[in-house]
């Protein structure tokens, strides 16, 4: 079993939690998102500075794609100073985290109002930039760190397209429900093209399994409190026996993963632990970064 954060962390301390990270989940870190530090820390901010050629602003409701003179790279690039610093080339590999392509074009409008990800031009744009991008911070982080780079991809929007919940930006704009077909097939699109190992990351919902297994997802990422349904345990068991792999996401309280453990009794080569969260304070984030250490030993 391997163990890992998920990502996202209480906090404005890049340094503290880079240390942390380190101290608690060791051979496999990751590069620590904060939310607290403002929006251009926010998962959507943070990948969006990754996009070459697609400029990208804020606006009254979030983020809009327009040229502007934001430089969101420039925290980002503070961030990997600061990872390469404190973890000096002890870790063996180095998670990223990027919103995956249909979570990153719901969260983006384009210019005249409308979610990105009713845009079919704008949703080919923002995939073929994001895969540009990832390879791009990959190499980078790859070179700085001297470690392998494992990619992994958030869509925690995935279930609600499918079901068509996203909201438009008004009342009169509807966003039609997004076949896990389609879905699927566009994040096999970037997984086939990101040459490091790749993480889908569906933890928060039920995940939309279809979906799921049309992406080619070697390692798929589902919230141990989220599998309930026995269609859903019976589509996790066969993902299994196929030889692919499983990370579940563990919060403060993780009795869950027991019971799924008990399930399938899977293979230690196919399990990840995930401290997920949410985690309200840093140190609640520690004991839990801390427990699943303990339960991928």
């Amino acid at each position: 079993m391997r163990a890992y954060g998920l990502g996202s962390l209480p906090g404005t301390s890049a340094r503290e939690a880079a240390r942390m990270v380190l101290g608690e989940t060791g051979d496999l870190v990751h590069l620590p998102i904060l939310p607290q530090r403002g929006l251009d820390s926010h998962p959507v901010g943070r990948t969006a500075s990754l996009l070459p050629g697609i400029p990208v602003d804020r606006g009254p409701r979030g983020w809009v794609l327009r040229p502007g003179n934001l430089r969101l790279s420039d925290r980002l690039r503070r961030d990997l100073d600061v990872c390469e610093e404190e973890w000096a080339g002890a870790p063996g590999a180095v998670k990223v985290q990027v919103l995956g392509p249909w979570t990153l074009a719901a969260s983006l409008e384009t210019p005249r109002g409308h979610r990105a990800v009713t845009d079919t031009g704008a949703l080919r744009d923002l995939t073929e930039a994001l895969i540009e991008g990832i390879a791009q911070h990959a190499a980078e982080v790859s070179r700085r760190m001297g470690a392998e780079v494992i990619v992994q991809l958030d869509e925690p929007w995935a279930a609600r397209l499918v079901a068509g919940e996203v909201p438009g930006t008004h009342d009169f704009d509807r966003i039609a429900p997004v076949p896990p077909e389609e879905l699927g097939a566009r994040l096999h699109t970037v997984i086939e093209a990101v040459r490091e190992e790749t993480l889908l990351n569906l933890c928060g919902q039920i995940p939309p399994w279809a979906a799921a297994r049309r992406s080619q997802a070697r390692t798929v990422l589902v919230s141990a409190d989220q599998v309930r349904t026995t269609a859903l345990i019976d589509a996790l068991g066969e993902h299994l026996d196929s030889g692919l792999r499983l990370g579940v996401g563990i919060g403060p309280q993780h009795r869950d993963l027991h019971a799924i453990l008990r399930e399938y009794s899977p293979s230690e080569e196919a399990i990840d632990v995930v401290a997920e969260g949410p985690f309200s304070t840093f140190a609640q984030a520690t004991q839990t970064y801390r427990a699943a250490a303990r339960l991928a030993e």
